[in-house]
């Protein structure tokens, strides 16, 4: 089940976050049980939007779950040269 393997995923960027799942709730405009909620696989009447999924990555600086879906869809994700990770 694709979707399940993807909210875990993303529930794991959320609890992994260097800077603690608190801070990233403030910093993605969130309550921390709000944010919680969102992203808890088993929660069938939560959604994560998108704008929160890319807040999240920007934030955490994971962006396992834009790999994950580029993987899923036969394409692949490679830094621009000259970028550094977070610019």
């Amino acid at each position: 089940m694709l979707f399940h393997d993807f909210s875990m995923l993303v529930q794991d960027v959320v609890v992994s976050a260097p800077c603690g799942v608190q801070m990233l709730a403030r910093r993605v405009g969130k309550t921390y049980p709000t944010l919680m909620r969102e992203v808890n696989p088993y929660d069938k009447g939560a959604k994560l939007g998108a704008d929160t999924l890319l807040n999240i990555m920007l934030v955490s600086r994971d962006v396992r779950p834009l790999e994950y879906m580029a993987q899923l869809m036969g394409l692949r994700l490679e830094r621009l040269p000259g970028k550094e990770e977070g610019e």
